[in-house]
């Protein structure tokens, strides 16, 4: 008996090996972190823009979901500004100031756990 042990214990181990793996790999974290976020719907007056002041409004309370970040991105996608959010009342009206930025196209990006909502913005100066 004492001398099936061994091979007892390496078969084992193996199997709870695979086991892990399958449940790693059917974790709905590891799913989400290799999809991209889904594109949820939004209406125009959740995002708008008062052009005189180059300040865009985003209004939480016509959005349908709870947000985490907002992101400011340029034309080739790469993260220019963000801020965490998740905090805020869902009645806020969150500001963006573009004053600082180049003229150009950029995407504002809100994300929530759920999804993501993107808006294409042209700011000119």
């Amino acid at each position: 008996m004492n001398r099936f042990l061994p091979f007892f214990c390496l078969i084992t181990l193996a199997s709870l090996t695979e086991l892990s793996a399958q449940m790693v790999a059917k974790s709905p974290f590891a799913a989400h972190a290799a999809v991209e976020m889904t594109e949820l719907p939004t209406n125009d007056w959740s995002i708008y823009a008062d052009e005189e002041s180059n300040t865009y409004f985003i209004d939480f309370e016509q959005l349908a979901v709870n947000l985490n970040k907002v992101l400011v991105k340029g034309a080739n996608g790469q993260v220019i500004w963000q801020d965490e959010v998740f905090d805020l009342p869902v009645n806020s009206i969150y500001e963006l100031d573009f004053s600082s930025y180049a003229a150009g196209e950029y995407i504002i990006e809100l994300q929530a756990f759920t999804g993501v909502i993107r808006k294409k913005v042209a700011y000119k100066l």
